[in-house]
């Protein structure tokens, strides 16, 4: 998806800014007209505002300043977006077209909820390995989903690659770490 100018997103001091990796992984979503999408995740919601002008969208997000802001924002900007206060995927009914996640990637335990955003436990990997470990049970069979990684998340970019076919279909290389966004798609039976 490209980004459109005229999406105003709020930002909130306990939330996630829109960094390069979130511009990252918008642009390497591939999102049809009236496919289901959901964003895990979503911070101030983004992506899943882009989406949400194309068709149905659920965004969630385990912070509470975040699911509210999210919200706002889509009042804000006119879109139908349902947004869901939760950790990950719980909860949810699928099956979804698209899914995306930016997850916290780098190592180290969370201090508070804006930590959370990015502090993604042992080698940065714990909270991808639960994302990929029930992507199953949400995505479509001809679905996708988009998952943002750094090189250094080996743990979840195995787990990943054992369990969908995988592509890196964007990379970018920030001063301190390399980023790659995967597309994982379910295996043929």
């Amino acid at each position: 998806m490209d980004l459109d100018p005229g999406i105003a997103v709020a930002e909130g001091p306990l939330v996630y800014r829109p960094s390069e990796d979130s511009l990252l992984l918008l642009d390497s979503i591939r999102l049809e007209r009236g496919e289901r999408f959901l964003e895990v995740g979503t911070g101030t919601g983004l992506i899943a505002l882009h989406a949400a002008r194309l068709g149905p969208a659920v965004a969630t997000d385990a912070n509470r300043e975040a699911a509210a802001l999210a919200q706002a924002n889509a009042r804000r900007n006119g879109v139908a977006l349902e947004v869901v206060l939760g950790n990950l995927a719980a909860g949810l009914r699928g099956p979804f077209d698209v899914v995306a996640f930016n997850p916290p990637y780098l190592e180290g335990p969370p201090g508070d909820d804006l930590d959370r955003a990015w502090a993604g436990g042992d080698q940065g990997s714990e909270i991808s390995i639960r994302f990929v470990s029930d992507l199953p049970r949400i995505l479509a069979p001809g679905g996708r989903a988009y998952l943002l990684l750094s090189r250094a998340n080996r743990a979840a970019r195995s787990l990943a690659e054992s369990m969908f076919q995988a592509s890196v279909v964007a990379s970018k290389r920030l001063f301190f770490e390399d980023l790659d966004v995967l597309e994982l798609r379910p295996r043929g039976p």
